[in-house]
């Protein structure tokens, strides 16, 4: 008898254990209900590590735990910046490809500046029925975009039934992401402190979103008083709050927490003054969870997905550089906004019915004065300056003409003179190569440069139709001169290292430590999710998630 027992129990066991085995290949082999791609702009790698003291046990530190940590994700591409940070990410190519090869670039036929997100054929909305219907330079779309996005792809293989939405704080931000088919892009109005969108998308706003911004957080947020998270001596990677090259708000004689917000937000933009404050990575987590109800995100059959980008980190990164108090306290409140995140997801959609990747657009460097009193390399450089003194010089050999027609950090453009094309760029070259800061040079025109690693990375950042005529890359540290925090662009582990997590459905916990580029990120979703590839993607997925 006691031995039937024991045969008996041994056969539940191993039924209990079979039926719980199944049941978890059932839940692997199924569709996530809502993929979920964050974007926080401007984040080093590093902030996973430097101020994990700090954070809390369900933020960034549970997607390390819990899921997988590419931990060498790179860039692949100059400059590293908004715009094109976003493409690449979302369709897994670079702007060799894409076409966004800058935040703003030279239009050579109509003979002036492009916004990377500018469509002059819509215009924006906040859905009012007052709303102006204006077509102007400052009207948005993804039109400028050259090639499809793994939301796209989304979209075209589901037949339109999957739900794609966009949200952030920065117009480009939730465009690129969201792609050419989204259901909604919205992004926040500094004029309004509400989130509106473009008659691309749709000239009205969904109930949920004008009930959203009838409820006026932004408001409600910059009467806040910005203070540090946690006690003072708990900031230990971080320089002093007294620090110089910190932005300094207009009404105040210094850059020192706390800033009391409802003193200060009139005198300094207003509603405007929302991204440059923690409480705007805040607005967007409640927009996002607004978003997830309203349009019932992850409750039908199909894999929905929602784009969301944090932007207060970027702007507070320009504002008071990567060792500041201010950021450190801006990465303690973003753990908070991502614990927040998960923990909605887990309640809404159970743990694992969702898929989450964390990675930014771009990372940054430290102020050359920060880098000049630590005895490291770094200095400024002039954009304007280059331009007339090259101007000058092509002048002197070829005649009084006006020769640079528009240049940024990384890109010349010419303009079309009585001179040959390539002389005026061989002379450019040359006059060029011998000046200060400028390390490497790249005239596609020629195919030419002396480097061949960093030749590889021109040819994937040159586009023939939107790139200038002379691509620059200046010596490590180097950067346009500013007075306050920080910025980026350049092909330095400073600008181009960033961090990659995945976490919930079918991610695998680890961490690989293999290079890997930010055009991988499309191609990994299109093989979990079997979709196609976007259509310039690259073809090599992060392996390591899959084994």
């Amino acid at each position: 008898m006691a031995l039937i027992k024991a045969n008996n129990m041994k056969i539940g066991i191993y039924t209990v254990i079979m039926f719980f085995t199944q049941l978890a290949l059932a839940q692997q082999q199924a569709k996530p209900k809502l993929v979920v791609g964050i974007v926080v702009d401007q984040m080093r790698a590093e902030y996973l590590y430097r101020f994990q003291d700090n954070y809390g046990a369900n933020g960034f530190k549970r997607l390390m735990r819990e899921g997988f940590n590419v931990k060498n994700m790179h860039y692949n591409y100059v400059p590293t910046a908004t715009g094109p940070g976003h493409a690449s990410i979302y369709t897994g190519t670079t702007p060799a490809n894409h076409g966004i090869v800058a935040n703003d670039w030279y239009d050579k036929t109509a003979k002036r500046n492009m916004y990377c997100a500018q469509d002059e054929g819509v215009f924006l909305t906040d859905g009012t029925s007052n709303a102006k219907k204006e077509i102007s330079r400052y009207s948005r779309s993804p039109k400028n975009l050259l090639a499809s996005t793994i939301t796209d792809e989304l979209k075209l293989f589901t037949n339109g039934r999957s739900k794609v939405i966009g949200i952030s704080l920065k117009d480009r931000g939730a465009i690129f992401p969201a792609g050419h088919l989204a259901n909604h892009a919205f992004w926040y109005h500094e004029q309004t402190g509400k989130f509106i969108t473009s008659s691309y998308y749709s000239e009205k706003l969904p109930y949920w979103l004008m009930e959203f911004n009838k409820r006026q957080l932004a408001d409600s947020l910059l009467n806040l008083t910005w203070n540090l998270l946690k006690p003072s001596e708990m900031y230990q990677n971080s320089g002093a709050d007294d620090a110089s090259m910190e932005k300094v708000f207009k009404g105040r004689t210094d850059a020192t927490l706390p800033y009391n917000l409802k003193r200060l937000h009139k005198a300094n933009g207003n509603f405007a003054m929302m991204p440059y404050v923690p409480f705007g990575n805040s607005l967007l987590t409640a927009l996002a969870k607004a978003a997830m109800d309203g349009e019932k995100l992850g409750q039908r059959r199909e894999i929905d997905f929602m784009a969301i980008s944090y932007s207060s980190t970027d702007y507070i990164g320009h504002s008071y550089g990567i060792r500041s108090k201010e950021l450190e306290d801006t990465y303690l409140r973003m753990d908070e906004e991502i614990a927040n995140l998960l923990s909605f997801f887990d309640s809404r959609l159970g743990k694992g019915n969702y898929l989450v990747f964390l990675t930014a657009d771009h990372a940054a460097s430290d102020h050359p004065d920060f880098l000049k009193t630590s005895n490291l390399p770094g200095d400024y450089f002039g954009v304007e300056s280059i331009k007339e003194q090259l101007n000058k010089e092509l002048s002197k050999l070829f005649g009084e003409e006006n020769y640079v027609a528009y240049m940024d950090k990384t890109q010349i453009y010419l303009n079309g003179v009585k001179t040959p094309k390539k002389e005026v760029l061989k002379a450019s070259m040359n006059f060029l190569s011998k000046m200060e800061g400028i390390k490497e040079l790249y005239v596609p025109e020629f195919h030419s440069n002396r480097n061949w690693d960093m030749d590889t990375v021109f040819r994937k950042s040159y586009h023939s139709d939107n790139s200038g005529d002379i691509l620059l890359h200046f010596k490590s540290g180097w950067m346009p001169k500013r007075m306050a925090g920080t910025t980026h662009g350049a092909f330095y582990n400073n600008d181009k290292h960033v961090p990659c997590l995945w976490f919930g459905w079918n991610v695998p916990k680890g961490e690989t430590v293999r290079a890997k580029s930010i055009d991988q990120i499309a191609p990994t979703l299109s093989m979990l999710l079997n979709i196609p590839f976007p259509s310039h993607a690259s073809n090599k997925p992060i392996g390591e998630l899959f084994r």
